[in-house]
């Protein structure tokens, strides 16, 4: 009953772009079910890991670090750009059930300089430094492991 919910949560949440048919001309293999559920399993990890990541970063929106540089505070967080995070699946070998998913995205480090602490807290936040992360996870046992 739980993994019918799922499907039909996945099934609602993200759409399955429509498949070629066998008379489009493309030579591509036709997916399978499972496939095509791996593939919706490994999007909900997607969004459940990025989501992990930023309630981890040390410094974070509701958790600001602040440093005294000498002249005033700047207040400092990290957040992931959600605008940036890719994802795949890739069948890792010809025997049914290995696959890999590879995530990708982009963690930007947002800062705010004010003579005051206070006033370093109200912002406006910049974007200063970004960094482009590519993660791969292994699908085994029918789940993705962390």
């Amino acid at each position: 009953m739980r993994h019918l919910r799922m499907i039909l949560l996945l099934t609602v949440l993200l759409p399955a772009a429509p498949l070629p048919s066998a008379a489009s001309g493309f030579d591509s293999p036709p997916v399978s079910s499972q496939a095509i559920y791996i593939e919706q399993q490994f999007a909900l990890f997607s969004q459940n890991w990025i989501d992990k990541i930023d309630r981890n970063f040390h410094s974070r929106i509701g958790n600001v670090e602040f440093v005294n540089n000498g002249a005033g505070y700047v207040g400092r967080y990290m957040q992931v750009d959600r605008d940036s995070v890719a994802w795949s699946v890739k069948q890792a070998s010809t025997g049914p059930g290995n696959y890999i998913g590879i995530l990708e995205y982009t963690e930007w480090t947002y800062e705010c300089a004010a003579d005051t602490r206070t006033a370093a807290a109200l912002g406006p936040f910049v974007p200063v430094h970004g960094r482009k992360v590519t993660e791969i996870f292994q699908y085994y046992a029918n789940r993705w492991l962390e």
